[in-house]
């Protein structure tokens, strides 16, 4: 009977143990547990309720702004770049011998025609040898023309008569050579038109070929340029050109006169020719010359200010101010754009001709924001 008592008392003591501090740490963990899940949802409900709280308030503020409605026009694109006026008769006239400069007959600005003499060589010498043998032709001259009246009178021998017209005939060619040696020392205008720069001075030696005066003719001017490749298949001949000459005072719309197929490899660039045309005055070789060459056009274009196109990412889009009931609100509208110029930018999609769109106070606004409007 003791052992029976002993065994109930044990077993009461084993699970009093058994449901001690261990079983109550498990349960304290599972109450834990539920109450971290239940904050997190009321900490999002939470935040969802703020945020909703504050679209609403954004909403319900009004924001002043400014709005213009856009209409079809005609939208223009340009690139602008610049190059020099050239000469197509621009010549760097050289001497064909070398000599000391004795004279020179021309000013720089001075107008000159074709066939002028601008500057001679000293030919001193050459002169003492066409003299010299000058003299010596005259002298085979006269005992040719002995012999040949001998011969024809059948005195003589004929050696004699060879001879004196062989040595006549050689001198004549060797005073020809030398007439054309002199003739060498002089330098002639080319062409006519107007002294640019002399290069050479009096009494200063001049090389062969070397560049001596520069004769321009400014009949026939015309504006080259280098474009990069890219625009190679932009730009065609014909296309409209605004031409600004900034030191002549100068603005003259043209056309594209021709357009290279050819790219330089060193600089990745094709040349681009305008002519200039004939009555243009105050134009002159190497002036500076500003191209504003229109490469796209489109008469019915929709447009709109560029600065006030937001984009993110890809995504690009502006803000539509629309009149309902209530008034006016706003319209987030993803656009897509083309080209932009001078301060617009074309719309390709996303606007109708007629809406109004946000041009100003269009940094803070949101979609289906209440608006206080005026138009620009």
């Amino acid at each position: 009977m003791k052992k029976s008592k002993y065994a109930v008392l044990l077993g009461i003591f084993l699970i009093f143990t058994a449901c001690g501090p261990k079983g109550e740490q498990a349960k304290l963990s599972k109450l834990e547990s539920k109450r971290d899940m239940l904050t997190e949802k009321i900490d999002a409900l939470k935040q969802k309720i703020a945020l909703e709280n504050k679209s609403a308030s954004r909403i319900e503020k009004v924001m002043n702004v400014k709005i213009a409605q856009i209409e079809k026009n005609e939208f223009r694109h340009f690139i602008q770049v610049q190059g020099n006026v050239e000469s197509d008769n621009n010549i760097l006239v050289a001497p064909q011998s070398p000599g000391i400069v004795k004279k020179i007959y021309v000013t720089t600005g001075e107008a000159v025609k074709k066939g002028q003499l601008l500057a001679e060589l000293d030919r001193s010498i050459l002169e003492s040898s066409i003299t010299e043998l000058e003299g010596g032709l005259e002298l085979a001259k006269t005992i040719f023309e002995r012999q040949q009246r001998l011969w024809n009178k059948n005195i003589g021998s004929e050696i004699q008569y060879l001879q004196a017209k062989n040595n006549k005939e050689s001198l004549e060619r060797k005073l020809a050579t030398l007439q054309e040696q002199a003739e060498l020392t002089r330098i002639y205008a080319p062409l006519s038109g107007t002294i640019d720069q002399v290069l050479i001075k009096e009494g200063e030696m001049a090389a062969a070929g070397m560049g001596a005066i520069r004769v321009v003719q400014l009949s026939n001017l015309k504006i080259k340029v280098d474009l990069s490749e890219v625009y190679i298949a932009k730009v065609k001949k014909q296309d409209p050109v605004r031409v600004s000459i900034p030191v002549a005072g100068k603005e003259i719309d043209l056309k594209i006169d021709a357009v290279s197929q050819v790219i330089d490899p060193k600089d990745r660039t094709f040349q681009v020719e305008i002519k200039i045309p004939r009555g243009e005055t105050g134009i002159k070789p190497n002036m500076l010359a500003v191209l504003k060459i229109n490469d796209y056009s489109n008469s019915e274009a929709l447009t709109v200010p560029v600065n006030i196109i937001h984009e993110t990412g890809k995504e690009k889009f502006l803000f539509v101010a629309s009149l309902t009931n209530g008034g006016w609100i706003t319209e987030k509208r993803i656009v897509t754009t083309g080209k932009n110029y001078s301060g617009r930018v074309e719309i390709l999609s996303g606007l109708q001709d007629g809406e109004y769109v946000v041009t100003f106070g269009y940094q803070n606004l949101a979609d289906g924001q209440k608006l206080a409007v005026s138009d620009e």
